[in-house]
């Protein structure tokens, strides 16, 4: 049975987009005063008591769509080296069900067995200056 394809021609401007994980290291540091009566004393006190509460890490956008924050962590490791690869983590695609192929219905997933061809070109798509910067 051959399903039926809807709006091929006139695409959602979104069908064929990718979502890429981007993993970022960021080094900080912090000197704190403390009134002790030793070295040790005054380091243990920095351990127990003081270190990173929170911290904010800001969104933004690119070409008009967001950039968002996916996951954090934030250790005491003074060795960090992260060199990890941008990974592909998802596609926008046509809604597919039983019977069609609906282009006008974005669907994001992230089973790579469902994504496009990399030749697909979205003729709706939308371009947008490059020379954007995104505001973080």
């Amino acid at each position: 049975m051959q399903k039926e394809i809807i709006d091929r021609d006139n695409p959602h401007k979104d069908i064929g987009k990718k979502k890429y994980r981007v993993r970022k290291a960021y080094t900080a540091w912090v000197e704190y005063d403390v009134i002790a009566d030793s070295k040790d004393e005054a380091e243990s006190a920095v351990m127990e008591h003081c270190g990173i509460e929170k911290i904010e890490w800001a969104d933004g956008y690119h070409k008009g769509e967001p950039v968002e924050v996916y996951a954090s962590d934030h250790n005491l490791d003074h060795d960090v080296d992260i060199d990890q690869p941008v990974e592909k983590v998802a596609e926008c695609v046509p809604y597919e069900d039983n019977s069609t192929v609906d282009y006008s219905d974005p669907n994001w997933t992230s089973n790579e067995f469902e994504w496009l061809d990399e030749d697909y070109v979205n003729p709706n798509k939308e371009d947008k200056k490059d020379d954007m910067e995104v505001p973080f």
